[in-house]
């Protein structure tokens, strides 16, 4: 008897969680809004949002992100000789869209690959989280970036209707990024591109549309910003232009002489730059990095140093290796 009442309970509570957001007036507002705005019947986003269920470890991540929690000293070890190994078995098996992507975008293969290979392992772990679970738990119950959250939880219903996707299946990040290159549903609809001309811009299983995608989102341009640049160098290694002065990552574009760093090696500095800051917690240097508008497009796909400079580390490290 107490077996079945605790598995009455069980079912109970697992009910509620996933009905509970059709009773919350911000909820409705969002159903009258898709409605209104798109034309999404009322019936299908509360269907929708009705099975979605609120997880308290996606906030848990989302208040302590790895890039914020992992030092330098252990986020740097993901330039792995196996990741780098895998980066260069990826290049050789998708090198036709590798190519392409150099010719259309002036993108290196090495950085492309970079990129994938730290999100999703080169599609091996693309995250088990049901993107509607996540963006629903981020847009309802994650107060500081509510906003933004909604917004995603938008674009990821017009992203379902135009690509004809289950809402109700896609799998990805505790934040709702997808695919192998872990586009977020804004970024999925505006930015992924059909490499392969098979008439679907699918990230999800395809690996020639994910190569073109991240090639796209590194050449794209946001604001007045430029994006990649074929002739850039991506980061050079810095020392303080001042000794014992506090020296922080910026990636806002600036002149060289307004930067707080300089470079270890002679370059004619004509342009904008952004400078990154590392900490090591064993007794090494702290390191110093000057990077051109091609880190600053790294930047652009995660506002992380340790992540833009993971990114280029295994990029050289696969360049170097696998010529």
């Amino acid at each position: 008897m107490k077996t079945f009442f605790y598995l009455f309970a069980v079912l109970f509570l697992s009910h509620l969680s996933f009905a509970n957001y059709l009773d919350r007036d911000d909820v409705q507002d969002f159903i009258d809004f898709m409605h209104i705005e798109h034309g999404f019947s009322k019936e299908y986003v509360s269907k929708t949002l009705s099975q979605a269920s609120k997880q308290q470890n996606i906030i848990d991540l989302m208040n302590n992100p790895s890039e914020k929690v992992t030092s330098w000293d252990d986020y740097k070890k993901r330039v792995s000789i196996t990741r780098i190994q895998n980066g260069i078995r990826f290049i050789k098996a998708y090198k036709k869209w590798f190519i392409k992507a150099e010719e259309e975008f002036g993108i290196p293969r090495e950085v492309i690959a970079a990129i994938i290979g730290l999100e999703t392992n080169y599609g091996g772990y693309k995250g088990n989280t049901r993107v509607i679970d996540a963006l629903a738990t981020a847009a309802f119950d994650y107060p500081r970036r509510r906003n933004f959250f909604k917004t995603q939880l938008e674009e990821f219903f017009l992203l379902t209707r135009e690509e004809n996707f289950d809402p109700l299946v896609i799998k990805g990040s505790y934040a709702g990024a997808m695919g192998f290159a872990q586009f977020m549903p804004d970024n999925y609809r505006r930015l992924a591109v059909d490499f392969d001309g098979d008439g679907k811009k699918d990230i999800l299983s395809n690996p020639a549309d994910a190569i073109g995608s991240v090639a796209n989102f590194l050449s794209s341009t946001k604001g007045n910003k430029r994006g990649w640049e074929r002739n850039g160098f991506i980061a050079i290694e810095a020392d303080p232009k001042k000794r014992n002065k506090s020296i922080k990552s910026s990636f806002k574009l600036r002149s060289y002489e307004d930067l707080d760093i300089k470079a270890k090696e002679n370059f004619d500095f004509n342009d904008e730059y952004i400078q990154i800051s590392l900490f090591p917690n064993d007794d090494s240097k702290d390191e110093f990095w000057l990077g051109d508008k091609n880190l600053y497009a790294i930047t652009r796909y995660n506002p992380s140093s340790k992540y833009a400079m993971t990114v280029f580390l295994l990029s050289e490290q696969i360049a170097k290796i696998g010529n």
